[in-house]
């Protein structure tokens, strides 16, 4: 008698525990080994996204400043909102260094007047001598302004604190 309700306590657990992990997140798949072509939006903005950050690594605010918007702002979780000038302000200070970037898996969805694009980057950086790179989620928002497009919303989350850089540059084979 103990036994069955023990055994049925424990079906309850494993019942409970088994519908509470199905209401979490999907379990993240597996990287597709497949080359996907670029689209025409991916082409265009992971160029912007490697303008900026080469603008970025050269300290070259004149640069980096073009191509962001007046209202730019930078959320990352557990922080406040951090506007465009105080993010350009932090990443052009003597004390910060982005030694090495790769930016990858990258999608973008047109909206017309907005594109948002979707990207992992991984860098190698420093912040008062210290390392600071890792590996980074990021979605960004992207506005027409004119016949330009401006960053108006970028939101990043720290994925791991240890980068992997590939060596070299890194082309696809189709043998991967």
């Amino acid at each position: 008698m103990l036994q069955g309700r023990i055994r049925l306590l424990a079906s309850a657990f494993i019942l409970f525990f088994s519908l509470l992990a199905s209401a979490q997140e999907p379990v993240k798949p597996a990287l597709s080994p497949r080359i996907i072509t670029a689209t025409k939006q991916v082409s265009i903005f992971s160029g912007m996204e490697n303008q900026l950050l080469q603008a970025v690594q050269k300290k070259d605010k004149a640069a980096v400043q073009a191509m962001l918007s007046d209202d730019l702002m930078i959320e990352m979780p557990d922080a406040d909102p951090l506007p465009g000038d105080d993010w350009l302000d932090s990443v052009m200070a003597k004390d910060s260094t982005l030694k090495s970037f790769v930016v990858r898996q990258m999608s973008a969805i047109d909206l017309g007047d907005a594109v948002v694009v979707k990207f992992d980057r991984v860098q190698q950086s420093t912040y008062k001598g210290k390392p600071d790179g890792g590996e980074f989620f990021v979605v960004d928002v992207w506005k027409k302004s004119g016949d330009t497009w401006k960053l108006a919303s970028r939101y990043v989350s720290k994925v791991s604190s240890v980068p992997f850089m590939p060596k070299g540059d890194v082309k696809p084979t189709g043998k991967q």
